[in-house]
């Protein structure tokens, strides 16, 4: 089982047959080929920016693990005046629960420069066994809205940039390093193949998870110890570029089937990881430490 402390701090995980959000406007509206620039606070290992929702200030943690547009509290739909749609959302939490979300309308939101229009918005639910850690946000950023942009994490500078791709050989010394491409049956999603002395994983890409973390499931399929609640494995090689050795927490999860777990914060803590969603594919920096 998992600790208290896991369990708070594990984000919902989506499973694959889930829609996506839809928004009118999937690319923000700013200047042909501008980057934007959005400054990152870490609060307790996750990272939280603000989104201005109808003219508000609203503190969201980014969570890459999240396939919604956004999911906000009730205050903030309330507050911008959100209009339910009559459809809801259907996912799975990592403890198996299954969570329905109301649909909502917004109006406007921006991101950094970036505004969009019509936003389909979540009510950020949770089952009452496994809540989610609070460090003063107000929902989650998912990655529809970011599906236009090749998205920058740069920890270790406190930001997030968004750099709009017109064309193929568009480049940005932002946005490079070892070329790693996302899994196609997780249809857009940043999932990749992970190859380590344990074997070969499949793993999402999820700023929502505190922790680089393996399934029980997938060690208990291995020679591993399934009392242990660490490992470590020498290398962690993203095509053909060893990133190792790198430590996973072992969690009991209920994920879908082929998805053995997450890389999380304390990878892009030392990287800075670009996620180029129009190219399905990230580009990792090794860090210069």
């Amino acid at each position: 089982m998992l600790t208290m402390r896991k369990e708070a701090r594990s984000r919902l995980v989506r499973e694959a047959l889930v829609c996506l959000a839809t928004v009118t406007s999937l690319l923000g509206c700013t200047a042909a080929g501008q980057s934007i620039e959005v400054p990152l606070t870490i609060r307790d290992n996750f990272p939280v920016v603000v989104i201005q929702i109808n003219g508000n200030n609203v503190p969201v943690v980014l969570d890459t693990g999240n396939s919604a547009s956004v999911t906000l509290s009730k205050e903030v739909l309330d507050l911008a005046k959100a209009t339910p749609i009559g459809e809801t959302s259907k996912g799975m939490d990592a403890k198996g629960n299954i969570i329905q979300s109301p649909k909502f309308k917004i109006s406007s939101l921006k991101i950094g420069a970036a505004i969009f229009t019509d936003v389909i918005a979540e009510l950020d639910v949770h089952d009452p066994s496994y809540q989610a850690t609070q460090v003063g946000q107000q929902g989650f950023l998912g990655t529809t809205l970011l599906k236009a942009y090749r998205v920058v994490l740069d920890y270790p500078h406190r930001r997030m940039t968004l750099l709009p791709r017109s064309s193929a050989a568009d480049r940005s010394p932002d946005c490079e390093g070892t070329i790693v491409p996302f899994s196609p049956e997780w249809h857009g999603e940043p999932a990749t193949v992970v190859e380590t002395d344990l074997g070969r994983l499949i793993m999402w890409w999820d700023t929502g998870t505190p922790t680089s973390v393996l399934s029980k499931r997938f060690v208990q399929n291995t020679a591993i110890n399934p009392s242990l609640e660490k490992v470590t494995s020498k290398r962690i090689i993203l095509a053909n570029t060893d990133f190792g050795p790198w430590q996973f927490e072992i969690w009991e999860m209920s994920l879908p089937p082929g998805f053995d777990g997450f890389i999380g914060y304390d990878f892009f803590a030392n990287h800075v990881v670009c996620m180029d969603f129009p190219s399905n594919r990230l580009l990792v920096q090794k860090s210069k430490e």
